[in-house]
C-alpha cells in the first residue's frame, strides 16, 4: 500500500477549499441571507413558499 504523504493531504484540503468557494460564489444571496438571518436570530428558510 502507498503511504498519504503531506503532499496528498495539502491537495485534500486545497480541493475542499475550492469547493468551498465555489459554493459560496454560486450561491452568494442565500449564504448573505443565512448569514443575516442567523444574525438576527431567526432560522434561515431554504424555500419562498409561506
Amino acid at each position: 500500500m502507498k503511504n498519504i504523504s503531506k503532499r496528498d493531504v495539502k491537495m485534500f484540503l486545497f480541493g475542499i477549499l475550492t469547493m468551498f468557494l465555489i459554493e459560496l460564489i454560486l450561491d452568494w444571496d442565500s449564504a448573505v441571507q443565512g448569514f443575516n438571518d442567523g444574525l438576527n436570530g431567526k432560522p434561515f428558510k431554504t424555500s419562498n413558499s409561506k
